[in-house]
Formats: C-alpha cells, sequence, structure tokens
C-alpha cells in the first residue's frame, strides 16, 4: 500500500514527465454565421437609428464554434495574417445609441429604434448585460416586443419574420440575460462600426479579448459571438485566433502547446524549421466567408442540413413522410401517398364495399363506410345536434314530436353501436345529453328514431 502511495511522487522527483502529444486541432470545430435578422421597410423609414439602413440588409453575427473545455484567447490580425472584414456596400451604424464594441452598450437602449442591429465587435457580450447566443440556444424569451418603435413611434421595428433570418426577434432574440466580459484590444481598431462609417477593413497588428482573459460560450455548445454585422452587401471576412485547450489536456512535457494557433492561411514562416514549434498552428475552411456564396435552408440556418427533400414535421399527425418541398414548406403524404394531398381522416373515400355508404378515412388511413346504415332525413320530429365537432358532452334537442316513442343510438364508423337510449314517449320538446368523453377519437353516426321514422346524423369526435 505505502509503495503505490508513494510511486506517483518518487516519479516526479526523478524528473519522469507525460509524454508529448502533438495538439489536436479539432477543439476549434469551426466558424458559424447566423443570420439573425433582414430589415423591412418599417425598420428602414426609422430616423431616430440612422437614416442609412435599408430594406433587404441583413444581420449577420458571426461565432467561434469550440469544443467543451476550449476556451477562446484572441481574435486578430499578425504578421503575415490579415484580419479582414469587407462589404461591397457600407456596415450600417446606428448612430443614435450605437457602439462599436458590444459590451459598451447599455442594455435598456436595445429596446430604442434599430440598436439591436448595431455593427459592432466582442468577445461574447451582445450589451453591458448580455451574453449574446444563437436564437436556437435563447432561453430566457425576448425584449423585441418592447421596442419603442423609433421615429414612427409605435412600429413595428425589428418585426419582420422573413424565413431567410429563421427565427423571429419576436420569439427569441439571441440575448441571454448575464454578465458578460468586456474587452482588451491591442493595435489600431476599425473604424468601419462607428461613426466614420466604411466598407473595408485589414490590418495585421490588431486583436482583441476578452477582460478577463480566455473566454468560454454561456451554453453547453460553447460559441462565443465576436461580432455582428448588418448590410445590403455582399458580406466577406477572413479571421485568425487563438484558442486555449482544457486544462486537462495540458501535459508536463516542455514542449507541450496550450494554444492553438488558427490562421485563415498558412504560410511559409508558420513551418520554418519544423519540430514542436510549429504545431499547433492550423487552418480551417470557415475562417473565410463570403455571404454570397452562403447557402440558407428552409429553417433559416446558413449551411443547415433542412433543405428541400429532407424530413421535417408539418405538425399534422395524419400524415406521414413529411419533408421541404421546392418551396421550402413543410409537407406530409395523405392516406393515398400524394405529398400535400387532401387524403386525409374525416374526408370521403371509397372502400370498394357497395353495401356501405358514408366510407370515409380514418386515424391509420383505414378507408371505411357504415354497412346497413342508411343516412335518411328527419321526416316528422325536427333534431338538432350540437356541439360538432364534440369532445365531452353531446346535447340531443327533439321538437314536435309529441306522443312519439323515440330512442338514440350511438353507432361508429363500422356500424356497432356504441351508445343507446330509450326516450319512452314524448313531449313537444326534449333534451338529452349524451357523455362521450371515454369513446375514442373519430367517426360516428347519430340514429334518432321518432314514431318510426329514422334520422341519422354524422358526429365527429374529438
Amino acid at each position: 500500500m505505502h509503495r503505490s502511495l508513494l510511486l506517483p511522487a518518487l516519479l516526479a522527483f526523478s524528473g519522469v514527465r507525460a509524454q508529448y502529444t502533438p495538439p489536436d486541432p479539432s477543439g476549434l470545430e469551426g466558424i458559424f454565421v447566423e443570420r439573425y435578422y433582414v430589415a423591412d421597410a418599417n425598420d428602414a423609414a426609422d430616423t431616430d437609428g440612422s437614416g442609412d439602413l435599408s430594406s433587404g440588409e441583413v444581420t449577420y453575427r458571426v461565432f467561434v464554434d469550440l469544443k467543451a473545455g476550449y476556451k477562446l484567447i484572441t481574435v486578430g490580425g499578425f504578421p503575415g495574417h490579415d484580419l479582414t472584414f469587407n462589404t461591397t456596400t457600407s456596415f450600417f451604424y446606428n448612430d443614435d445609441r450605437g457602439e462599436s464594441w458590444a459590451s459598451d452598450i447599455n442594455d435598456i437602449h436595445l429596446t430604442k429604434n434599430t440598436v439591436m442591429l448595431d455593427s459592432w465587435l466582442t468577445a461574447g457580450a451582445a450589451s453591458d448585460a448580455h451574453w449574446g447566443v444563437t436564437k436556437d440556444e435563447d432561453t430566457d424569451g425576448t425584449i423585441q416586443p418592447n421596442n419603442d418603435g423609433g421615429s414612427a413611434g409605435g412600429g413595428p421595428l425589428l418585426a419582420n419574420t422573413d424565413p431567410l433570418a429563421g427565427i423571429a426577434l419576436s420569439t427569441a432574440d439571441g440575448l441571454l440575460a448575464g454578465s458578460p466580459p468586456g474587452i482588451l484590444s491591442v493595435g489600431v481598431a476599425p473604424s468601419i462600426f462607428n461613426d466614420y462609417g466604411g466598407a473595408t477593413y485589414s490590418s495585421d497588428n490588431f486583436a482583441w479579448s476578452s477582460n478577463i482573459g480566455n473566454v468560454e460560450g454561456p451554453t453547453p455548445s460553447n460559441k462565443i459571438l465576436i461580432g455582428q454585422f448588418t448590410t445590403d452587401g455582399t458580406f466577406t471576412f477572413c479571421l485568425n485566433l487563438w484558442v486555449r485547450i482544457p486544462d486537462s489536456l495540458v501535459c508536463q512535457d516542455p514542449n507541450c502547446h496550450e494554444i492553438l494557433e488558427f490562421y485563415s492561411e498558412i504560410i511559409p514562416a508558420d513551418t520554418l524549421g519544423g519540430g514542436f514549434q510549429v504545431e499547433n498552428k492550423f487552418s480551417h475552411p470557415t475562417l473565410c466567408f463570403d455571404s454570397s456564396s452562403q447557402q440558407v435552408d428552409c429553417e433559416g440556418v446558413p449551411g443547415g442540413p433542412a433543405v428541400p427533400g429532407t424530413a421535417c414535421d408539418d405538425g399534422n399527425a395524419d400524415t406521414q413522410n413529411d419533408v421541404y418541398n421546392a418551396g421550402c414548406q413543410c409537407v406530409g403524404e395523405d392516406c393515398e401517398g400524394v405529398l400535400g394531398g387532401n387524403a386525409l381522416p374525416g374526408q370521403p373515400c371509397d372502400d370498394g364495399n357497395p353495401n356501405s355508404v358514408n366510407d370515409t378515412w380514418q386515424t391509420g388511413c383505414v378507408c371505411s363506410g357504415v354497412v346497413g346504415l342508411h343516412e335518411q332525413p328527419g321526416a316528422v320530429a325536427e333534431v338538432i345536434v350540437l356541439p360538432n365537432p364534440v369532445h365531452d358532452r353531446m346535447i340531443v334537442r327533439i321538437a314536435r314530436a309529441t306522443g312519439a316513442r323515440g330512442t338514440l343510438d350511438l353507432r361508429d364508423a363500422l356500424g356497432q353501436r356504441v351508445l343507446g337510449r330509450d326516450l319512452g314517449l314524448l313531449a313537444a320538446e326534449r333534451t338529452e345529453v349524451l357523455d362521450v368523453e371515454q369513446l375514442a377519437s373519430g367517426l360516428y353516426f347519430l340514429e334518432v328514431t321518432v314514431g318510426g321514422t329514422r334520422s341519422v346524423h354524422r358526429i365527429i369526435k374529438r
């Protein structure tokens, strides 16, 4: 026992270290670009934020997507590795309450005019009191309905539901309340995200990081927001960034790397000399982006898998094999295998039996009719059945039946009697309440017989 306890200490004392392992570049899963919003004519008409916002301008959010435990150190331009942001027009800047850094935006201003569409850089923050997250990971609702309407005095602003922007801001705004970090930066910061305006920025001596050191994303996906960009032009960028590996992967060998360096392009100087000093330098295909080649799927997700022909859920339990059609509508096959068809439960069909009537598609896509039951209009009595469709209780009112004997029979779609009642001799008017709550949903037929005359009423049970 004592020997096993002392062994690790003796090995450490003797200078034995963990074996060197080259770093794993898969810590960077990629750069994720979200289409956050598409401005409409109402947004463009606002003059409180700026007169420069045009209808159709797209707001992009850029996230560094890391594996769990990996942390973002810095983003920037380095010698031989330019950082670039470009648009073929200009970047929108909200000159009312906008800022060049998201962490400088007072959160109380986010509900003012078009501040939420401002262009800026960040290291996780979307305001001084909000982390920026992808809209599908936003768990605390939205502040968008509180927008003050800008110069219009009531909007609606930021209310566009263009499917190219995915989830509407009225549903999820990508703002997660919290205490995000501020910014530390070195070099010449871009002026294209403030009131100086501009369309092009390139630098090999500017970088930024969080003021708390290495930063992780606020959700389990570990996506860190690094910028928001609004433009009606083609948006492009090339990024370089450094990432720290998890503490659990740091080894004691002096050659072990704790930092992964990712560059949009690997140059000869990066590999000069070889050996340990070059084994932590990598590239990644997503470090450069061009919005003109960005494919947006049917759910508004850039590069997403929801493309025409792929599976989806149209929300209708009566359809099957739901897929997105060419127009990005989610449609399912009806009971005849037709995409978007109307051969669904409750609709007429032909069960092939000449002795049945009222053939109807049933749940499970079974076409069946009622055998030996013929629907007839009421001859003497007046019968009213409500509500129809019915969920729990059905009211049957019979009038003009004085002195006649009456019966009620409720049958299922196969003609089987599921409920019956002998009414005896009827007065001028009779009201019966039938409890059908326990019956299965589907099609039923109510037979009302008064004085030997029968009327049949089609009933839908929900």
